[in-house]
């Protein structure tokens, strides 16, 4: 009988340990790259519907506040009590209720509520309120 060679005989792995740890540590590399890329992805389209919701809310907003612009206008008021057949006059001056504030005494008003007080008294040009 022959005697079989031992040294030529391989025994355990056809991969290294070395070899099979960087293999392994490329692919979960890989793995964590493609599930953030993912990720990403949703997000995105996430961000893309929130920005496609908020540019209709801004544009019903724009709308709104434009429309109570244009009722609230006194042309439209004057055109709405026409259409309504309602006709109003200014009051005589006997039926206008003018109401004052009651003076404060100065030593028991702090001196910010002075200078708020003669702030409320400049008079102001008031548009459509």
């Amino acid at each position: 009988m022959a005697k079989h060679n031992r040294r030529k005989r391989t025994e355990g792995f056809v991969i290294a340990l070395p070899w099979a740890a960087v293999l392994m540590g490329v692919v979960v590399l890989m793995l964590m790259y493609v599930w953030l890329d993912a990720r990403g992805q949703a997000l995105g389209s996430r961000i893309k519907f929130s920005e496609q919701q908020r540019a209709k809310i801004q544009k019903r907003y724009d709308y709104e506040l434009w429309k109570w612009e244009t009722l609230k206008s006194p042309s439209s008021i004057e055109k709405a009590l026409s259409q309504n057949r309602v006709a109003m006059i200014w009051p005589e001056e006997g039926r206008l209720v003018r109401l004052q504030e009651p003076e404060l005494a100065a030593e028991n008003v702090p001196p910010y509520s002075r200078q708020m007080a003669q702030l409320a008294q400049i008079p102001r040009f008031v548009v459509n309120d």
